[in-house]
């Protein structure tokens, strides 16, 4: 089907329509109050953006998979994303807090899973004049911002030339930089940007590994394993019980490899942490026998990339078969 077969009118009707149909037949839990504790994107943002997100959506399925999708109907994991980020509720605070997501630790898990150490806070520039008042120790630091992504620096102490500078700059911006407006990320303005310094959690030999954890309607959809971010990022896809998945996601794969022994047991803990979402991909990294949680993502490159693999987007939506999403519009656990 070529791309001009569809007009634009076509597939913004296509998004009307799933929308009068989700309210008209209360689907997603679109007629219910919101529970206790949560928001939800219908909760927060005018209907019109709303409307234009999901048109959006539809359009983004048609030029990659060649047809209109039924978005009252959604079956892959992209069009359940897409309806999740408007109609799930989302614990509050707001998970997109970097500073505050240890919140959504459970307390059964908070002897296994911290953050990593913060050094300081605030919102301002992270200066070099800042860095000496702390009088932080020789070693490697990160400059991050609470809000968004790729806003995160590595630096060294005592600060190479130059560096400060850069901090500086790069650091001011994040302060006035929104985030997720345009893909409808209205989570990201829920809370008040700053930054903050993290302390070094990898170990003295190596860097830390990132593993992701797909969980939709409280299931694990793929593990996501991430490798030369910087150089020729490739990710590494499992099943729940560490089987191999060869699809690719949103980059090139790279092989199998063995399972760690700490697996099962940040497994359980990332199945408890996403449990509170109808989607949450829930990032933990491990070191030196311990847990941490990095982030709680609640729509991976913005919910507007659907993966590479065809197979693997269908894949990850007949495993996500439960929650208001997944389900079709009942909700789970008697209205989470």
């Amino acid at each position: 089907m070529s791309e001009d077969a569809v007009s634009p009118f076509v597939l913004r009707q296509a998004a009307r329509s799933a929308l009068t149909e989700i309210y008209d037949q209360g689907l997603f839990g679109a007629g219910e109050p919101t529970p206790r504790g949560t928001l939800r994107g219908i909760d927060v943002l005018p209907p019109g953006v709303v409307q234009q997100k999901l048109s959006r959506a539809a359009k983004i399925v048609y030029h990659q998979r060649g047809r209109v999708p039924d978005l009252a109907a959604p079956a892959t994991f992209f069009e359940k994303l897409a309806l999740a980020k408007f109609f799930a509720p989302v614990p509050m605070p707001s998970p997109a807090d970097k500073l505050g997501v240890g919140h959504h630790i459970p307390e059964a898990w908070r002897d296994d899973v911290s953050t990593i150490e913060v050094l300081w806070s605030g919102a301002a520039p992270i200066t070099g004049d800042l860095i000496d008042r702390l009088g932080l120790a020789p070693g490697r630091y990160y400059a991050k911002s609470n809000g968004g992504s790729g806003r995160n620096i590595p630096f060294d102490v005592p600060l190479p030339a130059g560096a400060a500078e850069t901090l500086a700059d790069k650091s001011a911006g994040w302060l006035t930089a929104s985030h997720g407006e345009r893909a409808g990320e209205w989570w990201y303005g829920m809370y008040r940007l700053q930054n903050f310094i993290e302390r070094n959690a990898a170990p003295a030999e190596g860097s830390l590994t990132d593993w992701k954890f797909h969980i939709g309607g409280g299931d694990i959809l793929a593990v996501q394993v991430d490798h030369d971010r910087q150089t020729n990022h490739r990710q590494t896809l499992y099943t729940a019980d560490f089987d191999y998945i060869p699809e690719e996601l949103f980059f090139r794969r790279s092989p199998a490899e063995a399972e760690p022994p700490f697996y099962p047991k940040m497994r359980a803990a990332a199945l408890e942490i996403g449990n509170a979402f109808e989607y949450a991909r829930v990032d933990l990294y491990h070191a030196d026998g311990r847990m941490y949680l990095g982030e709680i993502t609640l729509a991976p490159m913005g919910g507007l990339r659907p993966p590479r693999s065809p197979l693997l987007d269908e894949r990850m939506g007949r495993a996500w078969s439960r929650g208001r999403i997944g389900g079709g519009g009942a909700a789970r656990d008697g209205g989470r």
